[in-house]
């Protein structure tokens, strides 16, 4: 089966480095040329956080930069596995994924937010768009260097169609009738295969909705403090400003009519217990002095409370903490 990974950070070089371990056909899309060169010269390396370490050697795969997409006699593969983060997804892209797909081809977006299948489905029209969720826990070392911090599960299914507002209208149709696709449930067997846990879910946007209030009390908190996820839980007040947001975000949904939990914050401290050693990837963002999501986790909670009539005083706060953290415009 062909692969096409779009950005190699850290879960881009982790799934497409298995899956050319395990012996599929992968082309890496990368965002510099240089990142390309290393490589398509070194390999990629994959380590455990045991220290044990193995290379994919650079004749498993192929890697290019994204930029000479569109000057590029390029084929059109069985799937497009999108990993980039939501400040890298703009028109150049776009561009991009529109020259990948072909009529068989199928597109996979990983998100941390909202706002990306539907921008993505916008682009490439009549073509399936599904969305995935992972609790893989990985970062990237340098250009070439991933570890896999923590194992986890990934979910991947059609979403229900979106109104223009970005509250999900349950429409049956072409494409829901994607679910049933064979392609996709092949793909979770590739997957399996490559050494992740995987599974189609009847029911993603409810999924992606509990991850984004996951995320959303957990990752800004994590930022702006400096720990990991775990430190979360140590001290009295910090667990205060945990049920606030975890609260807040519930009542939002509430008022939009997305289901959720009635036992959130448990789940919000199960998921901090579970991952205590975890950096979040906003804080590495912050650390490496990047932007961050907090637009497409927090900005959408706040967009949902204005939309309903409803404030959100405390994810407009730390969104505004986290983008004062982030390197001037």
């Amino acid at each position: 089966m062909k692969f096409d990974i779009v950005g190699a950070g850290a879960l881009g070089l982790l799934f497409g480095g298995e899956l050319a371990a395990s012996g599929e056909d992968v082309v890496f899309w990368t965002r510099s040329e240089e990142q390309a060169r290393i490589l398509t010269a070194e390999g990629i390396e994959l380590g455990e956080e045991a220290g044990n370490y193995r290379v994919i050697q650079p004749d498993n795969f192929e890697a290019y930069c994204v930029d000479s997409i569109i000057n590029r006699s390029v084929r059109q593969p069985d799937w497009l596995i999108i990993t980039t983060k939501q400040w890298h997804v703009d028109d150049h892209l776009f561009e991009a994924v529109q020259h990948l797909c072909g009529q068989e081809t199928r597109v996979v977006c990983f998100q941390n937010g909202t706002g990306h299948v539907e921008a993505f489905q916008a682009i490439v029209k009549d073509i399936p768009v599904y969305a995935a969720i992972t609790t893989e826990g990985s970062r990237r070392k340098d250009a070439r260097s991933v570890v896999r911090s923590k194992p986890g599960t990934t979910m991947i299914g059609i979403p229900a169609r979106h109104s223009p507002h970005g509250v999900e209208l349950l429409t049956e149709g072409k494409y829901r009738e994607g679910f049933a696709d064979q392609t996709a449930e092949y793909l979770t067997k590739k997957l399996i295969l490559a050494g992740f846990p995987a599974l189609m879910s009847k029911d993603i946007d409810r999924d992606i909705y509990r991850k984004l209030l996951i995320n959303s009390v957990i990752n800004p908190l994590t930022a702006i403090w400096r720990v990991p996820n775990g430190d979360l839980l140590v001290v009295s007040e910090r667990r205060k400003i945990l049920r606030q947001l975890c609260d807040e975000a519930v009542e939002i949904y509430r008022a939009n009519q997305i289901a959720c939990d009635n036992n959130m914050f448990e789940q919000i401290v199960s998921v901090c217990q579970s991952t205590s050693r975890n950096i979040s990837s906003m804080l590495k963002d912050v650390l490496q002095g990047s932007p961050t999501e907090i637009d497409s986790i927090n900005g959408r909670l706040i967009e949902m409370a204005h939309r309903s009539g409803l404030t959100a005083p405390g994810h407009e706060l730390i969104t505004s903490l986290i983008k004062g953290l982030q390197p001037q415009e």
